[in-house]
């Protein structure tokens, strides 16, 4: 009764586009699926796509569209059995779901304009749904899930981190998880082992959450030493006095800067502070990507929001030393060289498309950077 695709999807029905125009191979086909079981929602169709075999194929087409949707007024709503599967006509796949007791398979309350996309694959007892935000602000959902009587598992997908969600409830068939995603973010949710054996932590979580909660410790603000690569038109190092964009300063070497640069600033802990808690690095807003090193050892690869990182086993009470690897991407270089003589280049390139009055691409660390503790 299900369309199974050969990369393992499964549809429960098959929806045709609201045209009564078809080619009648693909009607024929359509004929077929029904017969083995399948349910085909869509209006009947009165006209072949083709003109092959013109006038026949209209003929033809009659006749097949006759046997599945039957011989009298289709204006109405209703459904026609042929074979072992079913033609529905007159309701959305949505409204035949609903009088099949069928609830969604996902769906979400958030903002009026939340856009959380979804897949959803089956492998073995699993049911694994793959959650992406479409809007780059932070989102806030209650997602439901048509899986009962499994505890859901959260995986980073960026960080390979998996765990148990601590709050979920299951009701009438569905499981509640509440979530956040990071801007454009994603989380893959997992049903596979038993609610049973890992329940839920009260009716309101027990103050629990899916994900976590920081409190700000301190600010890096002041000045940072960042230094840009002379071989590729860098200045060497310079002292911003605070966090802005490339673009806006006025050395050249600087504002069409692209490559690495390195920003490097000494912290201590705060007061009340200790080590051994967890504590994080958030890097406030990055252009493009960036990796950390704290007292000599690298703590990882940020490149997507939130530019966020713990550094729980690198810091240390005084003394720390910080240092944020940035890179920016081509443009900025490709369009400051279109100013020069091509002696005094660092690029060459066919893309014509960025010159001299080609806006920048906005390029740095940002920030704020703040010092976080996790709750």
């Amino acid at each position: 009764g299900r369309f199974t695709l050969p990369d393992g999807m499964s549809y429960r029905m098959l929806v045709l586009p609201d045209r009564t125009m078809i080619s009648l191979p693909v009607l024929k086909k359509l004929r077929d699926l029904v017969a083995e079981g399948g349910t085909v929602v869509g209006p009947k169709p009165v006209e072949a796509s083709s003109l092959k075999d013109y006038p026949q194929c209209d003929a033809d087409l009659a006749r097949v569209a006759d046997e599945l949707w039957g011989k009298s007024d289709n204006s109405a709503a209703k459904q026609r059995p042929y074979q072992h599967g079913r033609v529905v006509w007159g309701l959305t796949a949505r409204e035949l779901l609903a009088g099949d007791s069928v609830q969604p398979d996902f769906s979400c309350t958030g903002k009026p304009d939340t856009a959380i996309d979804y897949f959803h694959r089956r492998v073995g007892d699993a049911d694994i749904y793959f959650l992406a935000n479409r809007s780059n602000r932070w989102e806030t959902i209650d997602g439901r899930f048509r899986v009962s009587d499994k505890v859901p598992e959260l995986w980073d997908l960026v960080s390979g981190e998996r765990r148990f969600a601590p709050v979920y409830a299951t009701r009438s068939g569905l499981t509640s998880v509440p979530l956040e995603f990071a801007p454009c973010g994603s989380w893959a949710v997992v049903f596979r082992e038993p609610a049973a054996r890992h329940p839920a932590r009260g009716a309101n979580g027990g103050g629990a959450k899916n994900w976590r909660e920081f409190e700000a410790a301190k600010q890096l603000s002041g000045p940072w030493n960042v230094t840009f690569d002379p071989q590729w038109g860098g200045p060497g190092a310079v002292e911003f006095a605070s966090l802005s964009s490339w673009t806006s300063r006025d050395e050249p070497g600087i504002k069409f800067y692209s490559g690495t640069a390195v920003y490097r600033k000494l912290f201590d802990l705060p007061p009340g502070l200790r080590t051994g808690e967890r504590l994080w690095l958030d890097l406030g807003n990055v252009r493009e990507l960036a990796e950390v090193r704290l007292n000599g050892k690298s703590l990882g690869v940020l490149w997507s929001p939130p530019f966020r990182i713990d550094v729980s086993e690198a810091v240390q009470k005084a003394g720390n030393q910080l240092e944020i690897e940035v890179v920016n991407f081509w443009p900025n270089r490709i369009i400051g060289d279109d100013s020069q003589p091509p002696e005094k280049r660092f690029t060459r390139t066919n893309i014509r498309k960025l010159t001299k009055s080609t806006p920048l691409m906005e390029s740095g660390l940002f920030g704020p950077v703040e010092l976080l503790r996790e709750k």
